[in-house]
């Protein structure tokens, strides 16, 4: 729990470090160096997601030890040459993104937004299909499943990654989609873990028995009230210090705003817990890595804010 505890503090400081240096450090030339930091934490995250995710998955096929009478999820392993693509894919995509947008800001593109998101599309594309032909040049080794598997990573560590840096480099709002992101995530786990320790016993529904038996129907409802304490709080950061701007320009006040978008971000950010869950006990591993005392590997960290992404960046481009 100590280890824990430190750990969680540590994450609480960089991410208010990361937002302190999009907020401090001034756009130049239309280039927002101050996002950097927050784009090398997605960063990291696909990278080290993608070792992990790998290496859980096995380098050469293995047969599944499980207990009798259960069924295992994932029953095969990933190649060694796809495993070494995906994880070099991963690796491109976010800096393809940022430093695609930032060459087209510099050569006067109308659409620099645009041009990155397209380059991040090619190499993503490039990847998964040098990823898919090793079914044919690498067949005894590169089977079907271990391509599914080697594509799911992309998808999950790859793709789902990718959105954090398009968040952290909308337009409008990009600094109060990152402040409600960092600080729904944690608000979500805390909240679903009190409301489900306090209320389990009385209301012990499960969410989803088979992946997660100790998540209940309850503790969820106790993550989405949690989601929505954190963007009451962001609307008074918002609000009440001036640091960070939301701009919305239509007839709901901000406040009901950010409820509303807490909602759908706060049960997808559950639900890539999850998924994290169900990976984990199919490839028979109880963390994804170690490197995060307390906590487990990169992907146990911020498997929900994987997810969660998804919901910010189509919540605020609908706002």
């Amino acid at each position: 729990m100590k280890k824990r505890v430190i750990t969680g503090v540590c994450y609480v400081l960089v991410m208010v470090g990361l937002l302190v240096m999009k907020l401090l450090i001034p756009v130049k030339d239309g280039l927002d160096y101050g996002a950097l930091g927050v784009d090398l934490l997605f960063w990291l995250i696909s990278v080290v997601g993608a070792f992990e995710f790998t290496r859980a998955l096995g380098e050469h096929k293995r047969a599944a030890e499980v207990a009798e009478g259960e069924k295992p999820l994932l029953t095969g392993g990933i190649s060694e040459a796809q495993r070494w693509i995906v994880i070099g894919t991963c690796a491109c995509l976010i800096p393809s993104f940022v430093i695609g947008k930032m060459v087209a800001i510099k050569l006067g593109s109308p659409s620099p937004g645009v041009v990155a998101l397209l380059l991040l599309l090619a190499i993503g594309s490039l990847g998964a299909m040098v990823t898919a032909s090793l079914t044919v040049f690498d067949h005894e080794r590169s089977d079907l499943k271990s391509t599914a598997y080697a594509e799911l990573c992309l998808l999950y560590c790859g793709a789902l990654a990718s959105v954090g840096p398009n968040i952290n480099h909308m337009l409008e709002n990009s600094e109060a989609a990152i402040l409600l992101l960092f600080i729904i995530v944690p608000f979500v786990d805390t909240g679903a873990f009190f409301l489900g320790k306090v209320f389990g016993k009385l209301l012990p529904l499960k969410l989803a028995p088979h992946t997660s038996p100790n998540k209940t129907v309850i503790g969820a409802v106790g993550g989405v009230l949690g989601g929505i304490l954190a963007a009451v709080i962001t609307w008074v950061i918002c609000r009440y210090t001036g640091a960070v701007d939301f701009v919305y320009g239509g007839k709901l006040p901000d406040v009901v705003v950010l409820i509303l978008i807490s909602v759908p971000t706060a049960i997808l950010a559950q639900l890539g817990d999850l998924f994290e869950s169900a990976i984990k006990r199919g490839c028979g591993v109880k963390d994804m890595g170690n490197i995060l005392p307390g906590h487990g590997g990169v992907l146990d960290r911020f498997d929900s804010m994987l997810f969660a992404t998804v919901a910010i960046v189509v919540c605020f481009m609908m706002v």
